[in-house]
C-alpha cells in the first residue's frame, strides 16, 4: 500500500475546508484513472460496433387476403337438428395459396379446415341447444383475416350436458417437417373424469387416447408433407354417445415460414459517443491544470533562485 501511494504520488490532508492548490495533486492518480475510464468507453465501443455488424432482420412475406367471402352450401339457413354435431360444408374464395376456413358459432372458432383440391371446405362442429348464428371466414397463412360469409341461422335440440369441451390453442398448426402436434385443452374446470379422445389426422389413420382434464398436446407423422383435415372427438367418459367434435387444418411443410426478429446492439452508439465527448473533455482539463501547475511551480522556483 506505502509502494502504491508512492507511486501515484498519493498525499494525505486534513480536511481544512480550504481550497488546495494544484501543487497537491495527484496526476499520476488521476492519469491511472483517466486511461482506465478510456479504455471502458473504448470497450464500449467495440461491444456496440459487433452487436451492430450481427444486427439482422428477417421479415414473414405477406400473403394476398381474399377480397371475396367463403360461401356456406350446406346447411341451410334455417335448419334444425337433433344432434349436436353437424358438417357445415361450402365454397372457398379463389385464391394463390389456398386459405384455411374457419368457421364461427355466435362468433366464436368451432374449427377449421384447409381447402381440397376443388377449393372447397369440410368443417365439423357442436353447438349447445337452441339458435345459433353460423359463419364462416378465411385465414391466411400469415393469420391474416379475409371477409365473412354471410351467417346462417341453425337451431340444435340436443342434451349436452356432458359433452367435454375441446379448445385447441391456434385456429390451425404450421409444421416444419412432417410431424405435426395439435395441442389445446379439453374437458371443462372441475372436471376429474377421464375423457376418451378420438383423432382422425385426416390421412386415413386414426388414434386414441384416455386423457385427464386439461392441457393436452398429440403429436402425429404423415407420410408426405401438405395440408392436412384434423378431427378430434371427446367422449365423456360416463356418456359415450356424447361427444365434441373440433375440426383444425393443418399443414406440414419443408420448413417454417420466416417470423419477424430483430436483435438490437447492446449499447446505444449515441451513448458512446457522448461518452467519448465527456472523456474528452475531462483528459483536457486534466492537461490544462497540469500544465498551469507546472508553471507555477517553475515561476516559484524563478522566484526562490532570484531571492
Amino acid at each position: 500500500m506505502r509502494t502504491l501511494h508512492t507511486t501515484l504520488h498519493l498525499q494525505h490532508r486534513s480536511h481544512t475546508g480550504k481550497v488546495l492548490h494544484h501543487t497537491h495533486t495527484s496526476y499520476r492518480a488521476l492519469a491511472v484513472i483517466l486511461t482506465l475510464s478510456g479504455l471502458f468507453i473504448v470497450g464500449l465501443n467495440i461491444a456496440s460496433h459487433v452487436a451492430a455488424d450481427t444486427f439482422g432482420v428477417s421479415a414473414m412475406v405477406g400473403v394476398p387476403v381474399p377480397s371475396s367471402a367463403p360461401s356456406i352450401s350446406t346447411p341451410a339457413s334455417g335448419t334444425a337438428i337433433a344432434g349436436p354435431g353437424i358438417l357445415v360444408t361450402g365454397s372457398c374464395p379463389l385464391v394463390t395459396p389456398q386459405v384455411v376456413i374457419e368457421v364461427s358459432v355466435d362468433g366464436n372458432p368451432a374449427g377449421t379446415s384447409a381447402c381440397d383440391s376443388n377449393n372447397d371446405f369440410t368443417v365439423s362442429i357442436s353447438m349447445t341447444p337452441g339458435q345459433h348464428m353460423v359463419a364462416a371466414r378465411s385465414l391466411t397463412m400469415s393469420n391474416q383475416k379475409g371477409p365473412s360469409s354471410h351467417p346462417i341461422i341453425v337451431t340444435t335440440s340436443a342434451d349436452l350436458s356432458s359433452v367435454v369441451p375441446i379448445t385447441a390453442n391456434s385456429p390451425f398448426i404450421y409444421a416444419a417437417g412432417r410431424t405435426i402436434t395439435w395441442a389445446g385443452l379439453i374437458g371443462a374446470v372441475n372436471d376429474a373424469n377421464n375423457h376418451y379422445v378420438h383423432i382422425d389426422w385426416g390421412d386415413n389413420s386414426q388414434s386414441n387416447y384416455v386423457e385427464k382434464t386439461g392441457a393436452q398436446s398429440f403429436s402425429h407423422t404423415y407420410a408426405t408433407l401438405g395440408s392436412h383435415n384434423i378431427a378430434l372427438t371427446a367422449y365423456d367418459s360416463s356418456t359415450t354417445s356424447r361427444s365434441e367434435q373440433f375440426a383444425e387444418a393443418g399443414f406440414t411443410s419443408a420448413s417454417f415460414p420466416q417470423a419477424a426478429e430483430s436483435t438490437t446492439p447492446i449499447v446505444n452508439t449515441r451513448t458512446v459517443a457522448g461518452l467519448y465527448g465527456l472523456y474528452l473533455s475531462a483528459v483536457c482539463v486534466t492537461v490544462l491544470i497540469w500544465i498551469e501547475a507546472k508553471h507555477a511551480a517553475r515561476e516559484r522556483a524563478r522566484q526562490h533562485a532570484m531571492a
